[in-house]
């Protein structure tokens, strides 16, 4: 009887996928935490490349490229990215921001903020509710990643006040009440959609649902910022004495209308401004000339530049040529002391005009999103503080009216 053989072809191996940038970015954020303790903007510098990054060339290659149009401060924190990618062997990887598994405005957020809406009625608060869920998922990257851990680490960040993390707390708790509401109901009481919501959540364990949602957080009872801001009406009153200095009032507008720091109008250049497109771009701190960011130009400022230009005749070279951060603070403290606000609310500076400035959009009903990208935050933490001063200006007039 012959002896059958039969011949075992083992098929080549295939080859490793490229690590996801969301992966690197995880991995790197751990990497920080577990060598420094913190992350700081050493993420955000990272996240900065790797959107920036092309196939088809090595990280490393890029990462130094990308880093030598750096300030001295920018290149050395993305040194530290480097040695994180040479630690680890990683020399390419796939981009994959665009499908993340859990992109801006995410279904259940969506869904909380549906079932929320008899107790969130202001736009406003729920505008702020989305913000902040989103912000999270996005840091997280996918909803099994929602545990105790990683709520800690963004609610009680370095870089929060207490009430940043009192409201972020309370958006979190609120979140994974919700969450719970689906997965302690039995089955049998939920309709096919809740069904299909439940079993959604269910990556999520009810232990750390649970956990999140008992996290404490407390707010000092008097709370100072330590930049304040004035009033639309105090603002416009400013502008108005300024009126008949065109470069005074340009200087101003900058900064108090469109939230420009000091450093950014001593850097300005002629062909910075595109009135016809309504445009502006910004040398921004710890960056390079090459780096500018573009902004909308508001109304008012447009104005007054229009103004200053004819004015000034210039076409060319800086904006405001021989301006100081002297000269800038001797104008604002010199309009602020005429209209009698440094008498009535103590002091100010130069940057109180760019918070003033963020808190009017944010009063006017800006969404936190765009105020973000006017003011170019690089963290919706720092844009947040708007809604923080918000809250505590109007807390006590508001509930005076409940019984």
């Amino acid at each position: 009887m012959a002896r059958s053989i039969s011949l075992h072809i083992s098929s080549p191996t295939p080859p490793a996928l490229p690590a996801t940038a969301t992966q690197v970015l995880r991995d790197y954020e751990h990497w920080l935490l577990s060598r420094y303790g913190s992350v700081g903007t050493y993420l955000d510098h990272a996240k900065s490349f790797l959107k920036r990054f092309k196939s088809g060339g090595t990280l490393l290659r890029q990462l130094e490229t990308f880093a030598s149009g750096k300030s001295i401060t920018g290149r050395s924190i993305l040194k530290r990215f480097a040695r994180f990618l040479e630690e680890k062997k990683i020399d390419s990887l796939q981009i994959d921001f665009s499908s993340s598994p859990l992109p801006r405005g995410n279904i259940y957020v969506k869904l909380f903020l549906l079932s929320q809406k008899d107790r969130l009625k202001s736009r406003r608060t729920k505008a702020t509710y989305a913000t902040v869920l989103n912000h999270y998922f996005e840091r997280i990257g996918h909803l099994r990643h929602l545990e105790k851990v990683t709520a800690e680490q963004f609610i009680f960040s370095s870089k929060h006040s207490d009430f940043t993390s009192s409201l972020y707390a309370s958006v979190l708790r609120s979140f994974c009440g919700w969450a719970l509401s689906y997965l302690d109901t039995p089955d049998e009481e939920l309709s096919p959609t809740e069904h299909k919501i439940k079993a959604g959540l269910s990556v999520v364990s009810k232990r750390s649902l649970r956990q999140i949602a008992a996290i404490k957080s407390t707010v000092r009872k008097t709370k100072g910022y330590y930049k304040e801001s004035l009033s639309e009406h105090e603002r416009n009153k400013m502008l108005k004495a300024a009126s008949p200095s065109s470069f005074d009032l340009a200087v101003l507008a900058l900064m108090a209308c469109n939230g420009l720091r000091p450093i950014e109008v001593e850097r300005l250049s002629v062909k910075d401004i595109d009135l016809k497109a309504q445009q502006l771009k910004v040398w921004g701190k710890g960056r390079t000339e090459r780096s500018k960011e573009t902004i909308a130009l508001f109304l008012t400022t447009r104005s007054a530049l229009r103004a200053y230009l004819k004015e000034s005749r210039l076409k060319k070279g800086k904006l405001f040529p021989d301006l100081s951060y002297k000269k800038i603070h001797a104008i604002v403290l010199h309009y602020l002391d005429k209209i009698k606000v440094l008498q009535k609310r103590g002091p100010f500076s130069p940057h109180s005009l760019r918070h003033t400035a963020g808190q009017l959009l944010y009063d006017s009903g800006i969404p936190l999103e765009y105020i973000q990208r006017t003011l170019r935050h690089s963290t919706m933490a720092s844009t947040l503080i708007y809604t923080e001063k918000a809250i505590e200006r109007s807390y006590f007039k508001r509930m005076k009216s409940v019984r």
